[in-house]
């Protein structure tokens, strides 16, 4: 891919859990990995298939490899871009080339 596509700033960010003084506990999210990508729409079969989960919330983030990409992991990370949060669903690191790694979202209403 064209490193001209990768133009758009996006954060990463970890969640973690923390207790306050009375023993509260609650979610905090910490930023963890920034760098640029290339952001777009599901489309085509990749659409249909993800059609039972609000299709239009659904976004790919596509990053050029980067070791810290092999941590993350749906249920712990999330994705900001801008003002807008997304979660994750899928993390690939496509063929195995550590070349090229699409992170698939839901926007968060």
């Amino acid at each position: 891919m064209d490193a001209g596509v990768y133009r758009h700033k996006v954060i990463i960010q970890h969640r973690t859990v923390v207790k306050d003084n009375d023993g509260f506990q609650s979610e905090v999210w910490e930023d963890c990995y920034s760098n640029y990508a290339y952001i777009n729409n599901l489309s085509g079969n990749e659409r249909w298939a993800a059609a039972q989960v609000q299709m239009d919330r659904a976004v790919r983030f596509t990053f050029r490899y980067h070791k810290g990409l092999n941590e993350v992991k749906p249920e712990k990370y999330r994705i900001k871009w801008g003002s807008r949060i997304f979660t994750i669903t899928f993390v690939d690191n496509v063929k195995y080339l550590n070349e090229t790694v699409k992170i698939d979202t839901l926007e968060v209403e």
